[in-house]
């Protein structure tokens, strides 16, 4: 009887480990091959994973809103195909945030620069009312030219020096309005819709001052202005028209170019003196892109 009850329990415990070596070998396949199983569902699902890069290091990362042990940079490995939240903190920073659709077999890239919270600011020991400013790139780097409440000054970066350039005070309201500004050979053009300046400091010493005064008066609406023909005139898109405007002698201007459009786009190259133009091809309404090489235009022209 004893050796019948054991002789049952041997063939019992034979086809039960039999059961669970047939059970859990494809299951261990499956997972050393990548594969995880997805309860919702209920399949074999080849898992993807996530690599972070972060600038600084030591970040936190909170997947689908819970904190993981390690920090970034890291690889968030056998990671179910499915949407994820992946919230990035560090003390100092602004939290980064991005929702994800993890792909099977595939490892998602998240690289990413935290930025530091601003908590104080530095301020020009310069007392002026500014109006506006903008950075100026000349050959020994770039400089701030501000419009102030006492002229037009030229900033150093560290704010440290501060030259006045004119004395000529900008209207604030016109001042605020100001799209652009540009400089070549010492004359500096700034301008709205309605008007360009010009403030020539090749006219000008160091120690002197200049006077900024309106160059054009605009016809319709001033786009931009660009330095052109050999920097003696400016390129100027304004409304529907191309004007070249004599800098030496700003009452003689010519249209050179009648566009289509007020959706209408410019741009002058002065190394190659070469003005293209985005306008419209008609009959339609279709856009396309134009040339004009002026140079070479002139010599052939000077032929005649």
């Amino acid at each position: 009887m004893q050796e019948k009850y054991y002789s049952i329990l041997r063939h019992a415990f034979f086809w039960l480990f039999t059961f669970l070596f047939l059970f859990f070998t494809p299951v261990i396949v499956y997972y050393s091959l990548g594969y995880k199983f997805d309860i919702r569902t209920k399949k074999f699902l080849k898992t993807g994973a996530i690599s972070i890069k972060t600038f600084p290091k030591g970040v936190s990362v909170y997947l689908n809103g819970k904190k993981l042990t390690e920090p970034a940079p890291c690889i968030l490995r056998d990671l179910l195909p499915q949407k994820y939240s992946v919230s990035l903190e560090k003390e100092g920073f602004y939290p980064y945030q991005i929702d994800i659709e993890l792909l099977p077999s595939l490892v998602y890239q998240i690289d990413v620069f935290l930025i530091p919270k601003i908590e104080n600011m530095e301020k020009i020991k310069f007392d002026f009312n500014i109006y506006k400013f903008f950075m100026l790139k000349q050959f020994f780097g770039e400089r701030i030219i501000a419009f102030t409440n006492r002229g037009i000054y030229f900033l150093d970066k560290d704010f440290k020096n501060a030259r006045r350039l004119s004395p000529t005070v900008i209207d604030e309201r016109a001042a605020n309005i100001f799209e652009g500004l540009k400089e070549s050979s010492g004359r500096i053009i700034f301008w709205n819709k309605n008007n360009i300046w010009l403030l020539n400091l090749a006219q000008s010493d160091d120690k002197k001052e200049a006077p900024a005064f309106m160059l054009y008066p605009g016809q319709e609406a001033i786009q931009e202005v660009f330095f052109g023909i050999k920097e003696k005139y400016l390129i100027i898109h304004d409304g529907l028209k191309v004007v070249a405007l004599d800098i030496d002698n700003p009452k003689i201007y010519f249209t050179v170019l009648e566009l289509k459009s007020l959706n209408s786009k410019i741009f002058y190259d002065p190394l190659t003196e070469t003005l293209y133009v985005k306008d419209k091809v008609e009959p339609g309404n279709n856009f396309s892109l134009f040339k004009i090489e002026v140079m070479p235009l002139v010599y052939e022209k000077s032929q005649y």
